[in-house]
């Protein structure tokens, strides 16, 4: 019975550990990924989960114009868990795209992309209404942990009641 009640808690804990080992990820950009804007703003800004190494060169933020041309100016600045870099201004409208690298405190090397839109004139209010957000992984990591843990109390229960069972069964 030890045994098990052993093995039950370290499998547990086996899932629960490698979450502190998670690798940093965008939790945040200005422009936003997929929006509709009307102007550009002075700055691309990118916040993530965990500070970033500031390494010069090392992290990079590109905004690339609808004709592939990166407007991104001067060098690319980290502070703490963020990076921005200035946009030279442009007259084109369309799709841009923000691509990114940068170095979290850990050591690892995160590349991401995502794109967002210069649009004319003005979207009305109703088409932004249906928006959905998607899901965070750590509201998936949460809801999984907690999955975890009802499966190993549904286990001790089910052990204890086989344990109390036979304990019924041997004394008759």
């Amino acid at each position: 019975m030890k045994k098990i009640i052993v093995l039950t808690v370290v499998t547990l804990l086996s899932f629960v550990v490698p979450p502190v080992f998670a690798h940093s990820e965008l939790v945040s950009s200005n422009p936003g990924a997929s929006v509709n804007i009307e102007q550009l703003p002075e700055q691309i800004e990118l916040g993530f989960n965990e500070e970033l190494l500031n390494l010069g060169s090392g992290n990079s933020v590109s905004i690339m114009s609808p004709s592939g041309e990166d407007i991104g100016m001067g060098e690319t600045s980290t502070e703490g868990a963020k990076i921005t870099r200035l946009i030279n201004t442009s007259s084109e409208t369309g799709q841009f795209k923000v691509e990114y690298r940068v170095v979290s405190a850990d050591g690892h090397v995160l590349n991401g992309s995502y794109t967002f839109n210069l649009i004319e004139g003005i979207i009305p209010i109703s088409e932004n209404e249906n928006a959905e957000v998607p899901e965070s992984g750590s509201n998936l990591l949460v809801n999984s942990v907690l999955g975890i843990i009802g499966f190993g109390a549904l286990l001790l229960i089910e052990l204890a009641r086989r344990s109390r069972k036979r304990r019924i069964t041997s004394t008759d």
